[in-house]
């Protein structure tokens, strides 16, 4: 592309329109030229210097990183193939839109299009099929997104051409994939649900500024666009013109134009948007609240599409749509006006499960209470302030002419475009109350989102989750840093020596394993928390605690049952001599012979392609299952990112990581004396035996640290045998859940696996006071492990086990 650009002289401002017409596709280029090949010579050269360099970014990036995964010879083939059929299926969409004399059509017939990412969309749509599920569904669900925003907002012929080609490589890349489309869907963790989405209601918020760079606009949406265009008359000029022709069509056209010419309806028009935009970064962070505004929000665009595009054309006031569009354009314009946002808005609302971080009540209460208020005082300043002051209103309003005028004033400009004017302001004040009420109330809106979405639930606060630490690192159980997960509230002794992470679900306070703090004072904090729960109509469950705490929870009549087995292995006298160690010693020496090594780090050292991989890899192995994946006492990928945590990576000579295990941390006195295992998933394709060289590695790498004990940690409901006096009913049910939930989940299958490293088996308990209480703390450790649990889900669990 450089060489033709400087050969042709095309570097800086694209070919000349000579050349143009020759190199360039389009309907009205393909009638002059008959050129069967100019969807071809198009994508090689650029408009300008600024998409020359961009395209070949992309190529380098985009095109190079498809060239990786399906081969040269398919890259080439996608790259001339889609943009080939993709204007010439964009171009008989024109000739048919011609035909019916569309206004669309009529618009766009004579532009030639020179669009390198025709081909470039093509290209990484192709690849996508050969992609695995985390990027392949990235690519389709954003790149699509993308794509079809632009071409809505701007509907250029380049934009459809784009947008077929895309679709024509996701046909492509199936046929050389040779995959067969079905119909299920695969499952997204909750992170990637949450990146997902985001990134889809960022896409459509940003979507609106395409109007601002796109010369002429033809897309169905290109009206929601206009809210950000400023080439507007003085208001004090329209006034004038305007007063004795407030019917003209022409005359209310500059008249709503002139009201953007302030600064307040200019900052007015792109708010609701910008808070679209910090909603998509809260529900990044997985803020329900983040989603609820972006719902919100959403809904109202919907409705505002309607009311301007849809109810007003209706009654006659907006004469223009019926001047520059037919009825069946004016159908699709206003369908797609409201379809978009409220396509988002349900979508969204159907993923509400993934946003699982919760604002405290008080920041929630705090923000309805500022909002309601802003927009009570807000009206009553405008309607009462301009009753006063109505002389300076032309003509002069009256209180109910103010009060029906009162909903447009926290309405973005562009939508009133379309509605007949009925009087201006031209004084001072009343210009001020005019153009300020609406910017104000966003800017409000905005200041007290910004808190709402990024505060955790049940006052969790920094500060306390830093107590929590502090105590973890003087003294803690192996399974105690998954108190600093996400979700957790936290109970602290009236001293702070002492701190139990709980978690509440329907009335049943479930903690998160032991407590936390000296152990001299445990039994006394058990004791307090089961009376702070008490007070609080809770009823409370000690789950995964160390047996131990047995005799305790007897002299407290409490009820107790062994719930899980954790595997702790001991460094220090580590050897895998004998027979039985022959599985883990065949895995070394098949690491060493394929070039395999093991790497300790942490999330925050990995590099971008690291933590790329190991994304995908869980992606992978979420999408495998029936069920969503666990939570509680089960890390994900959030999980990783804490600083504290280490990683073990298994890495080819490819440097591409094979599996991934993570540990967590547990102190005494400050330091570190042994590390447990949480997050363990491999890449499907991996060697043979990954798993069992990345323990073993670990197991030598804390030797030689002198660290005292490695936990393999526990498989919920797993056990090696039972006993005598666990064969009472309860037990019986939970030995069923177990073999019921294998098919799912497979614990048992990991305990077995763990028995490899001939670990000390440990029991955990989990200590009630009511055995009556035992269908509802079930209930409540299935939604603490499993929030998300729909329906539709539980149908297709039943469904994998039975």
């Amino acid at each position: 592309m450089l060489v033709l650009a400087f050969a042709t002289g095309s570097l800086i401002h694209g070919p000349r329109p000579q050349l143009r017409v020759v190199v360039g596709t389009g309907l009205e280029a393909f009638n002059d030229t008959h050129n069967f090949f100019s969807p071809i010579t198009s994508v090689l050269f650029a408009s300008g210097i600024l998409e020359l360099l961009a395209s070949i970014a992309a190529i380098v990036v985009l095109v190079g990183a498809a060239e990786r995964l399906m081969g040269w010879w398919r890259t080439l083939l996608a790259f001339l193939v889609t943009p080939l059929i993709g204007a010439g299926v964009g171009m008989l969409l024109q000739a048919a839109g011609l035909m019916a004399r569309e206004f669309w059509a009529v618009g766009i017939q004579e532009s030639i299009v020179l669009d390198p990412f025709t081909a470039i969309s093509g290209t990484v749509l192709t690849a996508s099929a050969f992609a695995g599920p985390l990027w392949r569904r990235r690519v389709r669900v954003l790149g699509f997104t993308a794509l079809t925003v632009v071409f809505l907002y701007s509907g250029q012929p380049s934009d459809l051409f784009r947008l077929i080609a895309a679709v024509v490589g996701l046909i492509l890349g199936l046929v050389l994939s040779r995959s067969r489309p079905g119909l299920r869907w695969v499952r997204s963790s909750h992170h990637e649900a949450r990146s997902l989405l985001s990134a889809a209601l960022m896409i459509t918020a940003i979507g609106p500024f395409v109007s601002i760079f796109t010369p002429a606009r033809y897309g169905p949406l290109h009206p929601l666009g206009l809210l950000f265009r400023n080439a507007l008359p003085h208001l004090q000029t329209v006034t004038h013109q305007c007063l004795g022709h407030l019917t003209s069509v022409g005359c209310a056209f500059d008249v709503a134009l002139a009201r953007l010419n302030g600064p307040g309806p200019v900052i007015l028009a792109p708010l609701p948007l910008i808070v679209l935009i910090v909603a998509a970064i809260g529900m990044l962070r997985g803020r329900r609240s983040a989603a609820w505004v972006a719902i919100a929000v959403n809904l109202w665009l919907a409705l505002l599409a309607a009311f301007y595009y849809g109810f007003l054309p209706a009654i006659g006031q907006d004469e223009r749509v019926s001047q520059n569009a037919n009825g069946v354009e004016a159908v699709v314009r206003l369908s797609v006006s409201v379809l978009v946002p409220l396509v988002i808005a349900v979508l969204v609302a159907a993923n509400l499960r993934h946003f699982t971080v919760r604002s405290p009540r008080r920041v929630v209460v705090r923000f309805i209470a500022t909002v309601v208020g802003t927009f009570v005082a807000l009206s009553v300043l405008y309607v009462g302030v301009g009753w006063l002051d109505r002389a300076q209103f032309r003509p002069v309003v009256t209180f109910w002419q103010l009060l029906y005028d009162l909903p447009d004033r926290f309405v973005p400009i562009g939508f009133l475009r379309l509605e007949d004017l009925q009087f201006l302001p031209i004084g001072g004040l009343s210009r001020l109350i005019y153009e300020w009420v609406g910017p104000v109330f966003w800017i409000v809106l905005l200041l007290a989102a910004i808190p709402l979405f990024f505060s955790d639930r049940n006052a969790t606060s920094f500060v306390e989750r830093d107590r929590v630490r502090a105590l973890l690192k003087q003294h803690s159980e192996s399974l105690g840093h998954m108190a600093t997960w996400n979700g957790n509230s936290y109970w602290f002794t009236d001293d702070g020596r002492v701190a139990i992470a709980y978690r509440v679900n329907s009335g049943v306070a479930i903690t998160t394993a032991d407590p936390i703090g000296d152990p001299e004072l445990v039994d006394d904090a058990i004791h307090k928390f089961a009376t702070f729960c008490d007070d609080n109509g809770w009823t409370p469950v000690f789950y995964s605690v160390q047996q131990k705490h047995q005799e305790l929870f007897d002299g407290m009549g409490w009820s107790t049952m062994v719930v899980a087995e954790e595997t702790v292995v001991f460094p220090e006298t580590w050897s895998m001599l004998g027979k039985s160690w022959q599985d883990v010693r065949s895995s070394i020496n098949r690491a060493s012979r394929n070039g395999v090594r093991a790497e300790w780090t942490s999330f925050q050292n990995l590099s971008l392609a690291h933590t790329a991989q190991i994304e995908s890899i869980s992606e992978s192995w979420v999408a495998e299952k029936n069920l969503p994946e666990l939570g509680f006492t089960l890390g994900g990928l959030d999980e990783l990112s804490d600083h504290e945590v280490g990683l073990f990576l298994a890495i080819g000579e490819d440097e591409v990581v094979q599996a991934v295990t993570s540990w967590m941390p547990t102190y005494r006195d400050g330091e570190i004396i042994g590390w447990t295992l949480d997050f363990m998933r491999r890449r499907p394709d991996s060697m043979n035996g990954v798993m069992e060289f990345l323990i073993a590695s670990a197991a030598l790498h804390m030797q030689q640290l002198g660290i005292e004990f490695m936990s393999l940690s526990a498989a919920p409901l797993a056990r090696t045998a039972t006993t005598e006096a666990e064969t009472d009913r309860i037990q019986r049910l939970l030995g069923w859940l177990a073999r019921t939930l294998e098919p799912a989940y497979g614990f048992q299958s990991l305990l077995t696996f763990k028995q490899k490293f001939q670990p000390e088996f440990r029991p955990l308990i989990m200590a009630y006071p009511d055995p009556l209480a035992l269908p509802a703390i079930a209930a409540a450790l299935a939604r603490a492990y499993i929030p998300s649990l729909s329906v539709p889900q539980m149908v297709r669990f039943m469904r994998s086990i039975l």
